[in-house]
Formats: C-alpha cells, sequence, structure tokens
C-alpha cells in the first residue's frame, strides 16, 4: 500500500551496514540510503513512480547537527541530481522530523541508492508541488492514508498492522452489546461495525494501536457514522503515567449515514475534562483509536481511515 522508507542509521563518522541498508556518513552530513532495501512490497515504483516517507527520530538522527527549520538538508541521487522532497513534520527540540521523497521508477528497478546531505547553507531545498506530480489520485490514497477498518472482511481485527480488535465497554453502570459485524443498511452497501449500549454517560468502542503510535504527521481521521446523540471520537494514550486523551464530538444522524472528517485543529482544547490534555500531549504516544457515544442505543461505523498516515507508522 503506502510508502514507507525506515532509515535506521546509526553511529557518526562510520560505514556500516544495518541489514540490506549501506549506510555512510561523515563530517560533511552524507548518508548514502539503498532504494531496494527500503522500499516495501506496497510502494515499489509504477511508471509515474513513487513517494516515500523518510521517518526521523533521535535514534537515527542527530537533530542537533541540523537547523530548526531543516532548511538545511537535501534528498538527491548518488549522481548528485536532487530528488524532489517536503517537509512533513521538523521539530528539532522534540527530535521528530519526516520527509516525503519522490522516486523515478528506475532506482527501485535498478537498485540505485540515494544520498541524505546536511549541514548545507541553509535554503528551501524542498519541491513538493513536484513531489506528487504526476502520480495518480489512487496511488496517492495508498502512499499518504492508511485504512484502518472497512470491516468487509468478516472479522474485528483491523486493517491496521499489528493492532488488535475492536472492543467496548460502558463507561458507567450501563451494558454494552460485544460489537458485531452488520449490514450497513440505510443507503449503504456492505458491512459496518456496530454496537447496542445502555448508558447514562457514555459507552465506547476503540481498537488498540498495538503500541505508542506517532500521530505527528496525521491530517484527518475521516469515517462514516450512523446513530443517534453525540460521538466524541478520541486519541487515547493510555499508559497510567502519562495518559490522557485529546477529542472533539459531533451530533450523530440516526436516519442516514454522515461522512465525519476530524482534523486535529477541531479537537477541544486541553481542558481536563474526562483526561483531555490536548492534541499536543497526545499526539506522539497515541496507543487507542476510541469512539465515545451517549444519548441514544445504537452505534455504527463504516470506512475508518487515517489521512498523511501509513502502515510503516503502525509497526
Amino acid at each position: 500500500m503506502l510508502a514507507a522508507v525506515i532509515l535506521t542509521l546509526q553511529g557518526c563518522a562510520s560505514n556500516d551496514v544495518a541489514g540490506s541498508t549501506s549506510e555512510t556518513e561523515n563530517m560533511l552530513g552524507v548518508r548514502a540510503l539503498r532504494v531496494d532495501s527500503l522500499l516495501g512490497s506496497w510502494d515499489y515504483p509504477t511508471e509515474a513512480g513513487t513517494v516515500a516517507t523518510i521517518r526521523l527520530d533521535s535514534s537515527n538522527f542527530d537533530f542537533r547537527r541540523s537547523t530548526a527549520s531543516g532548511q538545511d538538508v537535501s534528498v538527491e541521487r548518488t549522481d548528485g541530481v536532487a530528488l524532489p522532497f517536503e517537509i512533513v513534520v521538523w521539530d528539532s527540540s522534540s527530535a521528530r522530523g519526516r520527509l516525503h521523497v519522490r522516486f523515478s521508477w528506475d532506482l527501485g528497478v535498478w537498485n540505485d541508492s540515494i544520498v541524505l546531505r546536511w549541514g548545507l547553507p541553509a535554503m528551501a531545498r524542498t519541491k513538493p508541488k513536484a513531489v506528487w506530480e504526476g502520480i495518480p489520485d489512487f496511488q496517492r490514497l495508498s502512499i499518504n492514508s492508511v485504512l484502518v477498518d472497512d470491516f468487509e472482511r468478516g472479522s474485528l481485527r483491523s486493517l491496521l498492522p499489528d493492532s488488535g480488535s475492536w472492543y467496548c465497554r460502558p463507561g458507567d453502570s450501563g451494558a454494552v452489546v460485544a460489537p458485531s459485524l452488520v449490514n450497513a443498511g440505510n443507503g449503504r452497501s456492505g458491512t459496518a461495525l456496530h454496537m447496542a449500549y445502555t448508558a447514562k454517560v457514555f459507552a465506547l468502542i476503540g481498537l488498540n494501536l498495538g503500541g505508542h503510535r506517532c500521530f505527528r504527521s496525521l491530517d484527518s481521521l475521516v469515517f462514516w457514522a450512523r446513530g443517534a446523540g453525540k460521538l466524541y471520537p478520541a486519541f487515547d494514550n493510555l499508559d497510567p503515567q502519562t495518559g490522557g486523551k485529546a477529542w472533539t464530538h459531533v451530533q450523530l444522524d440516526s436516519s442516514k449515514w454522515t461522512r465525519i472528517c476530524i482534523r486535529p485543529q477541531d479537537l477541544d482544547a486541553a481542558n481536563g475534562i474526562a483526561g483531555n490534555v490536548g492534541w499536543l500531549s497526545v499526539r506522539d504516544r497515541v496507543t487507542n483509536l476510541t469512539f465515545l457515544v451517549s444519548g441514544g442505543h445504537d452505534l455504527y461505523l463504516d470506512d475508518i481511515r487515517l489521512y498523511g498516515m501509513d502502515p510503516g507508522d503502525f509497526k
């Protein structure tokens, strides 16, 4: 599906091999990375090429040797030809970076390498428009989003790598019926996820993401929902020491399906209510995706997708 170029950069002033990835670093700030060891089977270049995701953090990149904006970074072929790339995330204070880099089809075919350079004179080297130019919409969807679940496989286990199955819980003295897969109905074809509940305050249905996941690059959470009352989509960190959530609420309609789009800027400001610590406090360590609901008896969910992320963010 999506591009997931994961760099495992180790050591300084060395020429190391991690798996089949050759990494070269010297005082000029250069690393050569083998393309064939970086691309996954889901993002192999087509005739239009592909867009790869390079993830950087304190384990694989020394942000102290780069600028605060990342404008000293370039990505090139080994012959020195610059590759179009865009900086999606660059936060030197928390040592997190994410780049989208355009790969032509021949890079994958001929097992070429790319070169990551830094410490160059600060200037804008990114070319966001060129990164995506000519990439078909269907390919862009697979590269820059991840389908959490469409509930069409007859299983409550999600489509995310290393995640678990959908679960539900009452939030008070009420009760919930175990989540089930049902005909979507009401003008929508296929299968949907359903939870029946009674609750004075709320009930919830959620998914464990299989660890602490970084959502820095999230553009939006998009899904379809039907039911009565209010729905509270939430990004949870259930760590008992540092946990909390970021959430917002939308009104449901029991008579029809509604497409709902939640962006980070749509989430409520931190206020401490029900553990709401705000987006900035949870975005780097999200453990669960949760949908809380109140004021009704049934909740239906379908086609849940995260834009701005890819399967590599869940491995």
